[in-house]
């Protein structure tokens, strides 16, 4: 009798959803009838509710027979009446799918108000269902659709995979995301969602728990073995309701568990949050890397790329002249605004030439190409990048001159080479960037701009692996602060610089030439006829200076290679 007395409320319920879905047959016959077209769109949509509605129906005494006992403790009866809740609210999720694209298409009015009985008898149903099945179910009340595609930040949609064995399902989560600019995969079992995961990069994925073949938990289970699920948020968007089955998703790494029918609004809720946090990862890797490689580090942080390792690179360093005399006038505050100004126009000129922004030291920006990615021409790409820096000068002048009251100008110095790249920040902040004498050269080599008076020195071995792309001239041999090795320094041209580089360039040159064979007479000879057409070129006078004090009859023993007084 005990029993008898629990059962009632369950049996009700099942009267309650017979009831239910005859008057949603009702309200779904008459919105078909309603409307004339039934070619279109909107008219397919309506056909097909009335058609989902009568099925729904039909299926009700499969689902739950009178006879059932929803309390009855036969672990047969209890796994039958989860697979029957399962396919029950997966048919009410098509329904609630397909008045969802009928309210969203903006019908006519007498359509949209009886579309929303068509919403209530829809609650009513599920309702019933949950009566039925005592659980905890998970999701709140229907939200207008309007409220569904404002939960979508602008700029938040992506590469989705849909993984369910549900047809339906599939072209309904399609009609729905599509629209809001998702790029959409879809996979009709688990298995083919674990090969697809595997061939291409997704920002998240609408995974089903009962499919054929491997089910939404092994899914999951997989994509925890293989690290995707660190990267890739999953959310598990179902037919089961039971908090056992919630529990056990999100323990697996789901990122989200949501009940059917899918409520668009809470999808796209959950969903924005989902990909909102993996756009945050995103801008840590941005602070250093092109917008495409922060991407797809933040999807696969491959440990291979970030680990310590040696590669061959080309680091630049770029200095703002005269920052300490500027800072000193300008105060605090107005040395911030320039500095940012200054430097964000650099550093995206280095991100656009796909070169790792490493570090700003002050007044400096250090950068590097070469890794994590392999670039072949990744000394062209640092040259590149630091012709375009010279050319935003005059720009750049022109927006801050009258504050600054100086022109900005820069020295920039670059070296290719070995070093050990990876991560060299801490366990607090990721700061990818090299270590080792080539970042040490290209340092020293920047600050030697101040001794030749030039803009832009490239090492020897930069030199060498641009020589067929820009022209260069070399200047001097040198030997550096902390670096026993000579360094021979070019320069790239600058346009504007000579009105015949190639000429002059070969003029320079054959003076440098006699100058470290020791024949100075000669080396000044040529050297005076070079600067007579090139007066104001900062590295000849410093070398007729160096002759000049060779040529002195006190003058120590003659030496070719340049000791550089300073960093």
């Amino acid at each position: 009798m005990e029993k008898h007395t629990d059962i009632q409320p369950e049996m009700a319920a099942r009267h309650g959803l017979a009831s239910a879905a005859e008057e949603l047959c009702r309200v779904a016959g008459r919105l078909a009838s309603l409307y004339g077209p039934k070619d279109d769109i909107l008219g397919r949509d309506l056909s097909n509710f009335k058609n989902e509605a009568v099925i729904f129906l039909g299926e009700i005494p499969g689902w739950f027979p009178l006879a059932a006992l929803p309390a009855n403790d036969d672990p047969a009866e209890r796994e039958r009446l989860r697979g029957a809740r399962h396919d029950a609210r997966n048919r009410l999720n098509h329904l609630f799918g397909i008045l969802q694209l009928i309210r969203l298409g903006k019908p006519p009015v007498t359509l949209l108000h009886l579309s929303s009985d068509a919403v209530r008898r829809l609650e009513a149903c599920l309702t019933a269902i949950i009566t039925m099945t005592p659980g905890q179910d998970l999701e709140p009340d229907v939200p207008t659709p309007a409220a569904a595609i404002a939960m979508l930040p602008p700029g938040s949609a992506g590469h989705l995979l849909i993984a369910d064995d549900d047809a339906e399902n599939r072209s309904i989560l399609g009609r729905l995301l599509e629209p809001l600019g998702f790029r959409l995969a879809f996979a009709e079992n688990g298995v083919e969602a674990i090969r697809q995961m595997a061939m291409q990069d997704f920002d998240a994925v609408l995974l089903d728990i009962q499919m054929p073949e491997m089910d939404g938990f092994e899914v999951l289970s997989r994509l925890r073995e293989s690290g995707q699920l660190r990267n890739t948020p999953v959310i598990v968007v179902t037919g089961l309701q039971e908090e056992q089955d919630a529990v056990r998703c999100i323990e697996n790494g789901a990122e989200d568990f949501l009940s059917r029918p899918i409520r668009p609004a809470l999808l796209m809720a959950r969903l924005s949050a989902s990909l909102e946090k993996k756009r945050l990862r995103e801008k840590v890797f941005e602070q250093h890397f092109t917008r495409e490689l922060a991407r797809e580090l933040a999807r696969n942080p491959d440990p291979m790329k970030m680990q310590a390792r040696q590669a061959e690179v080309s680091v630049m360093f770029c200095d703002i002249r005269g920052f300490s005399a500027v800072s000193e006038r300008l105060g605090p505050t107005q040395t911030v605004d320039w500095l940012s100004g200054v430097m964000g126009e650099f550093s995206s000129i280095v991100i656009d030439h796909g070169g790792v922004l490493v570090d700003y030291t002050g007044d400096e920006l250090l950068a590097m190409w070469g890794a994590p990615n392999e670039q072949p021409n990744h000394a062209e790409l640092a040259c590149r990048a630091a012709l375009e820096i010279l050319h935003c000068l005059p720009a750049l002048n022109g927006i801050w001159l009258p504050r600054v009251g100086a022109e900005t100008e820069v020295g920039i110095g670059i070296n290719s080479g070995e070093a050990l790249v990876g991560n060299v920040g801490t366990h607090r902040k990721f700061k990818y960037g090299p270590l080792g004498t080539a970042v040490n050269l290209a340092s020293r080599v920047q600050g030697a701009t101040k001794f030749l008076k030039t803009s832009l020195l490239i090492t020897g071995e930069t030199a060498e692996k641009v020589r067929d792309i820009f022209p260069t001239r070399r200047l001097c041999q040198v030997l550096v602060q902390n670096i026993r090795t000579p360094v021979h320094l070019h320069e790239l041209e600058v346009p504007g610089i000579f009105a015949d580089w190639n000429r002059l360039s070969t003029h320079y040159e054959a003076a440098l030439a006699l100058f470290e064979k020791g024949d100075l007479a000669g080396a000044r000879r040529d050297l005076a006829t070079f600067l007579d057409e090139a007066p104001d070129d900062g590295p000849g006078k410093r070398l007729l200076n160096r002759i000049d004090e060779a040529l002195r009859p006190d003058a120590p023993i003659f030496e070719a290679i340049w000791t550089l007084p300073g960093k």
